[in-house]
């Protein structure tokens, strides 16, 4: 009895360290989410001042239709940045839900792993008040 009190301790055990192994990433990730959201906000707001700068200098220099076909290629040069951070975002978003979903299932094996231990270290007890 005594053996299978120690083994599932030991299971217990190692389940509370993937627990906070799991609590980490899950930590890790909301981190990293709310680092790409930042990220993409920077790079937005870069994009509207850039796309700003250059429609001032398009409308400033005369030139008419090449100036307007460097004018649009900048522009949209600079609206195609927006879109690997958007990636990001999204990336780090899955990565968030997916650590989320490994937590909680560590958080359930954790507990039924100590509800086992508890009930080998009852039983234990028992066996020794009754000897």
């Amino acid at each position: 009895m005594r053996r299978i009190g120690a083994l599932a301790s030991r299971r217990a055990t190692l389940a509370e360290a993937e627990l906070a192994r799991a609590q980490r990433a899950a930590e890790e990730a909301a981190h990293a989410l709310t680092e790409a959201e930042l990220a993409l906000s920077d790079c937005i707001a870069d994009v509207a001042a850039q796309r700003e700068a250059l429609r001032a200098a398009c409308q400033s220099e005369p030139g008419g239709a090449p100036v307007l076909r460097r004018w649009r290629r900048d522009d949209q040069a600079q609206i195609d940045r927006i879109a690997p951070a958007r990636q990001a975002v999204t990336d780090r978003q899955s990565e968030r839900d997916d650590a989320e979903l490994a937590l909680g299932e560590a958080s359930a094996r954790h507990r039924a792993l100590a509800r086992r231990r508890e009930k080998y270290a009852l039983l234990e007890e028992e066996l020794h008040d009754g000897a």
